[in-house]
């Protein structure tokens, strides 16, 4: 679900993550998904919630984000060392990725990527960024490179039915951001 907190379940929740939950499930009522009473009733739970885990139950039976409603964010950050994210994992919708003289990974290959557009905002600074790309999907890249560089090393293939557009907002300041498919010219790299 996009507009959970991204992370473990059984992490607590914060008040913002609550109030974007209860703004869904009003856009929902709006929509006439959901009765004024089940919103109430479902709100009542939301602030009652200790864990993502326990919004599950409450918004399982509604679409992905309706159109107006903030997109859900989540951090990478590699400051003066390495931080990557690998394996199953769920981005946000707007991924931030910060490596300053340090570097980040992040692995999209075997994460669950929801919703039609996904976007790494790659921010560079005497640091590298690198972001690894399934086969199958749209990428784009955009942003600059002063002083350092940008590159694109993804291997040309029709998107899968469904699969998401993932947007690359790059800017490097004497760093790198590269994005590119695992398997590059036959390599694992």
């Amino acid at each position: 679900m996009p507009t959970e907190p991204d992370r473990h379940p059984e992490v607590r929740l914060s008040d913002g993550e609550r109030d974007h939950v209860v703004a869904r499930l009003r856009a929902a009522a709006g929509e006439g998904r959901l009765t004024l009473d089940e919103v109430e009733e479902r709100v009542g739970e939301v602030y009652r919630a200790r864990t993502a885990a326990d919004l599950v139950p409450l918004t399982v039976d509604l679409p992905d984000v309706p159109a107006g409603l903030p997109r859900a964010t989540s951090k990478v950050f590699g400051v003066l060392s390495g931080a990557k994210q690998t394996g199953r994992w769920r981005p946000a919708a707007i991924t931030h990725a910060t490596a300053v003289a340090g570097s980040c990974r992040l692995d999209l290959c075997d994460a669950v990527l929801d919703g039609p557009e996904i976007e790494i905002r790659a921010r560079a600074v005497f640091g590298s960024i690198e972001v690894l790309v399934p086969e199958g999907v749209h990428v784009e890249l955009g942003g600059y490179a002063l002083l350092g560089s940008k590159s694109y090393r993804v291997r040309s293939s029709t998107p899968k039915p469904g699969a998401p557009t993932i947007h690359v907002d790059a800017r490097a300041v004497v760093g790198s951001v590269s994005v590119r498919t695992k398997a590059f010219n036959g390599r694992q790299r």
